[in-house]
């Protein structure tokens, strides 16, 4: 692996070395801590001093041997002089002294063309949470004791648990029903009447059933009179429906209006009932106007 990295380094120097020998960057690196515990975070810091107007481009992959990066940011500090800071977050997944060998960082010049730095060599102390000793392996304190259990008893444990399980998971979703429902807003009758109007309305039978349709918008009607003002309203002629609503109807109904409206239920019992879009649609709103209102 680090002849692998050598390699590539060595290439890419090869590559761009006219721009590298005349080249003007100050590069140092920094960081926030002097040691760290493996699974620490470690803040690593490259500050790179550029020539004027150069700019060091996001869109690449900083990479260092012994640390996994977490993320990276890289900041514009200053123009004169043209400074450039990349923050890591890294963290360490080996103890010791893990030596950071240089990584390579494009940046564009003023003319467009691309250039190359690489990040100072350094080191950095990884410790061990077991000890003093960096390099100290976790062990097992003891090693566990196996403990003598009678087929008879495990069969039985496993019995117990298949139906903890069988019985468990179908209770569960049950609870789970239970509670949803319970969070589910309670409508008024008013609001489950003036829901199934709707669904009604747009539904096919609208236009495929128009008798059924009728049929099914006088049931919704009827059915929350009879709840709304406790009386039968189910099996009642549209005369005594009539005679029933007009001790309740407010005065922002007309008597007529709704005498009239009743009729075409009597007209949607014939089978040559063919009632257009518009009738339709005043029914409708009509219907709506009186769960509304009554």
């Amino acid at each position: 692996m680090k002849l692998k990295k050598i390699a590539v380094i060595s290439a890419a120097f090869l590559l761009y070395a006219p721009l590298v020998l005349s080249a003007q960057e100050i590069v140092n690196i920094s960081f926030d801590k002097e040691s760290a515990f493996v699974g620490d975070i470690i803040n690593i810091k490259i500050k790179a001093e550029l020539p004027q107007n150069a700019s060091i481009s996001a869109n690449q992959t900083i990479r260092f041997d012994n640390f996994d990066i977490l993320s990276s940011d890289i900041k514009h500090i200053s123009s004169n002089p043209n400074i450039y800071e990349i923050d890591f977050k890294a963290g360490a997944f080996k103890t010791g002294i893990l030596q950071i060998e240089p990584a390579a960082v494009f940046y564009i010049n003023p003319d467009g063309t691309n250039n190359i730095f690489f990040t100072p060599q350094s080191q950095f102390e990884i410790k061990s949470i077991v000890g003093q000793n960096a390099n100290a392996e976790i062990k097992d304190i003891k090693p566990l004791e196996k403990l003598p259990i009678k087929k008879i008893w495990l069969l039985l444990i496993l019995v117990i648990i298949a139906g903890i399980v069988l019985i468990g998971i179908p209770l569960c979703k049950e609870i789970v029903i239970l509670y949803k429902k319970s969070k589910e807003p309670v409508l008024s009758l008013k609001e489950l009447s003036l829901n199934a109007l709707s669904e009604l309305y747009y539904s096919p039978v609208k236009k495929d059933e128009p008798r059924i349709f009728y049929y099914r918008m006088s049931e919704i009607l009827r059915n929350y009179i009879s709840q709304e003002y406790n009386f039968d309203a189910m099996e009642m002629t549209n005369s005594e429906f009539f005679e029933a609503v007009k001790k309740t109807m407010p005065d922002t109904i007309d008597i007529n209006e709704f005498r009239n409206y009743l009729k075409i239920f009597t007209l949607a019992q014939y089978a040559a009932f063919k009632p257009s879009d518009k009738e339709n649609e005043n029914s409708f709103n009509y219907t709506k106007e009186l769960l509304e209102k009554l």
